[in-house]
């Protein structure tokens, strides 16, 4: 059985186990969408049959807003998100450079366009969500705005455990701005195999 306690994340990270994912480049960010969208997610995880996943952390960080309002969930869901449409994928990359040729079990995609996923998301679990009613850009020091951050093992958002050994699961990150926007979205994990994680 898996110890979840937060003082073991750099335990996994030595053990090779965390893997990083991101939405954009140094200085280049990419483009959100302008609402949420259930089948547009900007970044997602997909994890197949016999890998279980524990998110770690999610940043969203905004860099030009257009004009209010800004939305963030982060959510999971059970289905197989079916074809991919209009998304790009992204290679994900160990935190310990020891492992740096490990590959993930895991797929991640990034959103390049407005089409997304083919199938209908089932069993949604939001697990954090930030609502900003201002426009960002406008926001200056007599109103400060910290980013988002999903932080669960540490009381920020649901802590989730995502996998089974008989379907795709989702892990989701949804960024809407009322009209243009574009960031950045980090993201880390722990990975392990289904029986290794459950102790089967």
């Amino acid at each position: 059985m898996i110890d979840l306690n937060p003082r073991n994340e750099l335990q996994w990270v030595k053990e090779g186990r965390v893997y990083h994912a991101r939405h954009g480049e140094l200085s280049t960010p990419q483009a959100f969408e302008t609402d949420i969208v259930l089948k547009t997610p900007d970044m997602f995880i997909k994890v197949p049959s016999g890998i279980v996943i524990v998110p770690l952390r999610v940043q969203v960080v905004t860099e030009v807003t257009g004009a209010a309002i800004f939305q963030c969930v982060i959510s999971t869901s059970t289905t197989d998100p079916g074809t991919v449409s209009n998304h790009s994928p992204f290679t994900p990359v160990a935190q310990n450079t020891k492992f740096s040729t490990r590959g993930s079990k895991v797929t991640v995609y990034y959103l390049a366009t407005s089409t997304g996923v083919s199938a209908t998301l089932l069993n949604i679990v939001d697990l954090h969500r930030v609502y900003v009613p201002a426009d960002i850009d406008a926001i200056n020091e007599n109103a400060t705005f910290e980013q988002v951050v999903y932080d669960p093992l540490r009381g920020r958002g649901l802590p989730t455990v995502i996998g089974d050994n008989k379907t795709t699961n989702d892990f989701l990150v949804y960024v809407g701005n009322g009209t243009s926007s574009t960031g950045y979205i980090l993201t880390s994990w722990a990975e392990w195999e289904y029986d290794e994680f459950y102790g089967i």
